[in-house]
């Protein structure tokens, strides 16, 4: 029988990005960025004969959107660049293939709740309230390596499914963290 890992901690961040449903307007573009702290548990267990790893955190996800707008006080184009953050508690399960004796790779679901938001152009932070329970699910795929018995390091790359916020959106980035095993 495989075995798996107890109770945990780890920390970590994002590069999230986020790709838009619809077209975007000409010369908008939605890119990715560095997202942290992503920090939360985690435990090994069976369920029904299934080797899981299950876990609980804070995630955020978010991006910067850039593009043009027309600024009627200098009646021309002007660029922008936003940073967009979604504060996001989330739940998630993954199915662990061992590799060799340190290094597994593993496929699951996240599930999560939005808990707040901003939008930041660099002159002003603007809360994003309207976002508060929406719901983000998606795919994880990924891998890890065991540095020690207790420390490990894991990286991951997310696929959203859901779509979020209005223009709606679905979230995806590279996802990485160190992790200690109690």
């Amino acid at each position: 029988e495989p075995q798996l890992p107890g109770w945990g901690i780890y920390v970590g961040g994002a590069f999230g990005g986020a790709a838009s449903v619809d077209d975007l307007p000409n010369g908008h573009s939605l890119e990715s960025r560095l997202i942290a702290p992503n920090i939360g548990v985690s435990k090994g267990m069976f369920l029904g004969g299934i080797p899981l790893i299950v876990g609980a955190g804070y995630h955020p996800r978010g991006f910067t959107h850039k593009g043009d707008r027309y600024s009627q006080a200098d009646s021309a184009l002007i660029q922008f660049e936003v940073e967009n953050t979604y504060d996001m508690l989330d739940l998630w399960a993954t199915v662990p293939y061992p590799i060799g004796d340190r290094a597994i790779i593993q496929a699951g679901f996240l599930l999560g709740t939005c808990i707040g938001g901003k939008s930041d152009d660099g002159n002003s932070e603007v809360d994003m309230e309207d976002v508060d329970g929406d719901l983000d699910y998606g795919i994880m795929l990924g891998g890890g390596f065991a540095i020690t018995e207790q420390i490990g390091v894991n990286v991951g790359y997310y696929i959203g499914l859901a779509e979020f916020y209005d223009p709606a959106l679905k979230f995806n980035g590279l996802v990485f963290n160190i992790g200690y095993t109690f």
